[in-house]
């Protein structure tokens, strides 16, 4: 899992690139994984908005994932993504559909944990993040 926190971006096709860019540059994705992310937003929507702050980016293994890993983007200054204010991005690349549960249900126990999710939201520390994670 990598953490990384920042101020602010334009738009949520930033953050999605920039976590997208994270995990490239660890070598768990290739650069078509983005545009497979990009291209289920314009024909589902924000459907992997979890709940109010959240939202998980995904794509199918084939799209490019090398290797199982999550990113967490925390941004400080929420970004409008088609109408839901996200503040975090948990972009998750998984390698096929049973390797990443592990990962599903830790983010889905943060989610349903307000005082957690509350903790990540206004958190300023990646450590921190990552240990309420």
């Amino acid at each position: 899992m990598i953490v990384k926190v920042i101020d602010r971006v334009e738009s949520y096709k930033e953050a999605i690139k920039l976590s997208c860019d994270i995990l490239e540059a660890n070598g768990d994705i290739d650069g078509k994984y983005y545009e497979a992310i990009i291209g289920k937003i314009n024909e589902f929507g924000p459907y992997f908005c979890l709940t109010e702050g959240v939202c998980m980016p995904h794509a199918r293994p084939e799209d490019g994932v090398k290797s199982s890993n999550l990113c967490v983007l925390k941004l400080n200054e929420p970004v409008d993504f088609l109408g839901k204010n996200i503040s975090v991005f948990f972009t998750l690349s998984a390698v096929d559909s049973s390797s990443h549960v592990e990962t599903l249900r830790k983010i889905a126990e943060v989610c349903m944990n307000g005082e957690k999710l509350n903790l990540i939201i206004k958190s300023k520390n990646e450590n921190e993040i990552q240990e309420v994670i």
